[in-house]
């Protein structure tokens, strides 16, 4: 099905590009980008390609333009294609994790981490790990991985984004995510305590931690109706 409406796409540029003789596809690509309108951008880089293939900055821009419009069936496809010339672009691979997210393959997703982990040494991949593990349910192996975070943060400015709207993210310190991660690994485990003060621990890190703050408060409520 995807590869048929792949196929339907291409026909239907090929058509309209075919139909908007005269039309400066370079200029309508450029004008797209800083009016943040991606959807003509992405018409306009595709028209670009179907006269001249050999246009590869166009190419190159397909991956995070349809990501910014989360088509992520077209991302994962154009960032595969792109990573065969730049396999150790991170912020490629960051889209392809991001696709891998999206469509729920959390064993794939798990080892893609593990990967980027292996290769950066970035220790926000490895708190991703964490959270895929404990997404997964699986709280022993998280605990394990929180744990080699918190002995290799050190000093680290390394910070990691929480969803805070459908369309809106917040970059949160590496130290307070995990403060939030080890928080809700002691609510699961019914520490009541345990979660509260690890809570307390993100906000003092973080005061606007927004994510920290809702769970935080929910732990209280609930604490109260106890």
């Amino acid at each position: 099905m995807f590869k048929k409406f792949l196929l339907a796409a291409s026909v239907s540029c090929v058509f309209a590009c075919n139909s908007g003789n005269g039309v400066n596809y370079e200029e309508l690509f450029k004008h797209s980008l800083e009016v943040k309108d991606y959807h003509s951008a992405i018409f306009a880089a595709q028209c670009i390609l179907q006269k001249d293939s050999t246009q590869k900055s166009y190419l190159d821009s397909l991956p995070e333009l349809y990501a910014s419009v989360n088509n992520f069936g077209a991302t994962e496809y154009y960032t595969d294609i792109v990573l065969k010339s730049r396999p150790q672009d991170e912020k490629l691979l960051q889209l392809k994790a991001l696709c891998l997210q999206e469509a729920g393959k959390g064993p794939e997703l798990l080892d893609f981490y593990n990967k980027l982990y292996a290769a950066t040494g970035k220790i926000s991949y490895l708190y991703q790990v964490a959270t895929i593990q404990l997404t997964a349910g699986d709280i022993k192996s998280a605990e394990g991985t929180v744990k080699t975070v918190e002995e290799k943060m050190g000093s680290s400015k390394d910070s990691v984004d929480f969803m805070v709207s459908e369309t809106e993210k917040q970059k949160v310190p590496i130290r307070a995510a995990v403060y939030n991660v080890k928080a809700y690994i002691a609510a699961q485990k019914n520490d009541l305590m345990g979660a509260k003060t690890n809570f307390e621990l993100a906000l003092k890190e973080f005061p606007d931690f927004i994510t920290a703050q809702q769970n935080y408060m929910r732990l209280m409520q609930g604490a109260r109706r106890q």
